[in-house]
C-alpha cells in the first residue's frame, strides 16, 4: 500500500494555507498594545463586515484587524499574483493611498491593477455599497474587483474613481466575511507585454 506518498504531498499543499492565517499568537507579538481579547477573536475572523460586533472590534483592537485584513489581502495578492511582479505587494493593501499608487512603484505596478481590484474586493460584488457612498457609474469596476485594464488608455479612463478610492475601500473592507472568497486559480483576464 502507498499511502505515504499522498498524505506528504497533501501536507505539502496545505503548508502555504494555513501559514497564510494568523495565529492569536502572531498578533500578540505584532501588537502588544491591543487588548488580550482582541488577539483571538481577530484570529477567529471577527473582525470581518459591517456587524456592530465587528464595527466595535475594529475601534477597540486597531491593530490586530488591521494586521487580519492585512493579511488576507496579501494572500490572495501573492496567491493570484503574477510571481515576477512580487516587488508590487507593498501596494496590495486596503491602506495603499493615492499618492502609493502614484509613486514610482505604482507606475511599476500598473499592469497589477486588475489583481489588487479583485483581491480588495474578495470576489464580491460590492456596487451597492458603492452607490450608496455615492461612488460614480465609472467606477464601479472597482466595487466589483474586476477592473479591466489591459492598456494605459484603459487605466488613464480610471483617474476619475481615484477620488472615491476611500468609499471603494470602505465598501471593500465592510463586505469582506470570515473565509477568504477569492479563487485561487482566478487570472487576469489580459496580459501585458
Amino acid at each position: 500500500m502507498r499511502r505515504t506518498q499522498m498524505p506528504s504531498l497533501l501536507i505539502l499543499l496545505l503548508i502555504p494555507l494555513v501559514s497564510a492565517q494568523l495565529t492569536a499568537d502572531n498578533l500578540r507579538a505584532t501588537c502588544p498594545n491591543d487588548k488580550e481579547i482582541c488577539y483571538s477573536k481577530a484570529a477567529q475572523g471577527e473582525c470581518y463586515g459591517n456587524s456592530l460586533k465587528a464595527q466595535v472590534l475594529n475601534k477597540n483592537c486597531p491593530c490586530s484587524c488591521s494586521e487580519v485584513l492585512h493579511s488576507r489581502i496579501q494572500n490572495c495578492c501573492k496567491t493570484v499574483g503574477q510571481p515576477e511582479m512580487k516587488f508590487c505587494l507593498p501596494l496590495c493593501g486596503y491602506n495603499t493611498t493615492v499618492e502609493e499608487l502614484g509613486s514610482s512603484l505604482g507606475v511599476k505596478c500598473v499592469s497589477q491593477l486588475t489583481t489588487l481590484a479583485y483581491c480588495a474586493a474578495d470576489n464580491n460584488n460590492n456596487t451597492e455599497c458603492c452607490k450608496a457612498k455615492g461612488v460614480a457609474e465609472e467606477c464601479m469596476s472597482f466595487c466589483k474587483g474586476d477592473v479591466p485594464t489591459c492598456d494605459l488608455q484603459s487605466i488613464f479612463s480610471y483617474q476619475p474613481c481615484l477620488k472615491s478610492m476611500k468609499a471603494i475601500t470602505q465598501c471593500q473592507v465592510e463586505n469582506l466575511s470570515a473565509e477568504a472568497r477569492f479563487d485561487p486559480d482566478w487570472q487576469a483576464p489580459c496580459e501585458w507585454e
